[in-house]
């Protein structure tokens, strides 16, 4: 009669036992982005918009100040990476931020510098449905842009549109928080530091300072600069110079519209073919 208890006891430990290992397997079994999803969405961070972090991380993070992204497609992005020097894209990622997490109500569109290819960018929740379709956009031309009012992680792609690499499919994510952090800006002179907007571009080393003049005269502030070496390396010379720069721009005051318009007037001077 004691052991009855006991018994009940062992009975109980294997039955909570065996739930949770199932439970556990139910879990496992989720895509990976959606366990992501879960568990970044809630997670502050702290706001980082320099150039060399989103090269070496190939991630931004947005403070609750900026309310509009653009993410850059930079020339060659569309370019398998293990392809040939000669035919390896410039930047070691093939959107500019890869990443990138933002605060609730942003609004993003996707740009392409990408010369003489189209593009195309889908965008699935983290349960894996579609909520956004750019359709085909052209060169120093911007997507419809979409506002994030939930909070998770979304994953966007594209295919690269080259017959080359037919199988290639370029990816990032976009992680929505309630972010209560300000982005902190480098630079002081656009309208006051009263920045909302944040967009980047590529230039060779050997023209920058005429980039950035042309820049500035579009209303845009450089927020950070970051050198790097292309990466073919001693292949061709994208733009004339193997050394590049990442320039981090912010703007204040304009639609998404007006920042995308000022950055294809300058993104058309450069030369990339």
């Amino acid at each position: 009669m004691d052991s009855l208890p006991i018994r009940s006891s062992s009975f109980l430990i294997m039955v909570v036992t065996i739930v949770s290992i199932s439970s556990l397997l139910l879990v496992s079994s989720q895509p990976t982005f959606i366990v992501l999803a879960e568990n970044q969405s809630q997670q502050q961070q702290q706001p980082n918009i320099l150039g060399s972090n989103i090269f070496q991380t190939q991630t931004m993070v947005l403070g609750k100040n900026i309310k509009n992204l653009v993410i850059v497609i930079p020339d060659e992005a569309h370019e398998y990476p293990n392809a040939t020097p000669k035919e390896l894209r410039i930047v070691n990622q093939p959107y500019l931020p890869q990443n990138a997490v933002v605060n609730i109500g942003t609004t993003v569109a996707w740009f392409s510098a990408d010369v003489d290819h189209h593009h195309s960018v889908t965008l699935v929740d983290g349960k894996g449905k579609s909520v956004y379709n750019s359709g085909i956009f052209d060169n120093f031309n911007a997507s419809k842009p979409i506002t994030f009012n939930k909070i998770g992680t979304f994953v966007y792609s594209g295919p690269s549109f080259d017959k080359m690499w037919p199988n290639y499919k370029m990816n990032g994510t976009i992680t929505v928080i309630k972010q209560s952090l300000a982005a902190s800006i480098n630079n002081t002179t656009t309208a006051n530091n009263n920045i909302d907007t944040i967009s980047m571009l590529i230039t060779p080393a050997n023209i920058a300072d005429k980039t950035i003049s042309d820049l500035k005269s579009k209303g845009f502030a450089i927020d950070s600069k970051y050198p790097f070496t292309s990466l073919r390396g001693g292949g061709s010379t994208p733009g004339g110079d193997k050394q590049q720069i990442l320039l981090v721009l912010t703007s204040s005051g304009k639609n998404l519209n007006q920042v995308t318009s000022a950055l294809s007037q300058v993104d058309s001077t450069l030369p990339y073919r």
